[in-house]
């Protein structure tokens, strides 16, 4: 008799919040106030990169990352412009995109929003429901595999000590 085997991506769901910011502040401007009012730590890290439809150029699209060990969360802030091509069309008036990974309970959401839109230069904040976006696999597909790229190149450059 054949056996039947079931192999699983993930040991648990993914859990993603998004939140559309529109400002009128640089990205590294935007992210010191961010990290001040936060009290984050932002850090740069390999900018996003996707093909242009239109011509099969590759478009690199800002991104900055924190973690926030306690809550078990992990934050990613993406520019939503580059060049004049919009990463997320849906959206066009965004020009920040903050992916947050893991459960993100809404009290702590409203406090994020509010914290964020009280920042000098921001229009507003928001939360972009998933079900909005276009093609919500393939955006949160790529960007997950860009993230794991970049986890597995800093355990590389982390060398246990013997």
């Amino acid at each position: 008799m054949a056996k039947k085997i079931i192999l699983r991506s993930r040991s648990e769901p993914a859990f993603y919040t998004l939140v559309g910011i529109s400002c009128h502040l640089m990205d590294y401007r935007f992210l010191h106030l961010l990290n001040k009012e936060l009290g984050f730590n932002f850090s740069k890290e390999d900018d996003f990169k996707i093909k242009a439809s239109a011509n099969k150029e590759v478009i690199s699209f800002s991104l900055y990352s924190c973690k926030d060990e306690d809550q078990r969360n992990s934050f990613y802030l993406i520019a939503n412009f580059s060049q004049d091509i919009v990463l997320i069309p849906e959206f066009k008036h965004t020009d920040f995109v903050m992916l947050i990974e893991g459960d993100f309970k809404k009290q702590r959401k409203d406090i994020l929003l509010k914290t964020i839109r009280s920042i000098p230069k921001v229009l507003t904040a928001f939360e972009i429901k998933v079900t909005d976006l276009k093609n919500p696999e393939t955006f949160l597909t790529d960007l997950e595999m860009h993230i794991t790229d970049i986890r597995k190149e800093n355990k590389q450059k982390i060398k246990p000590v013997n």
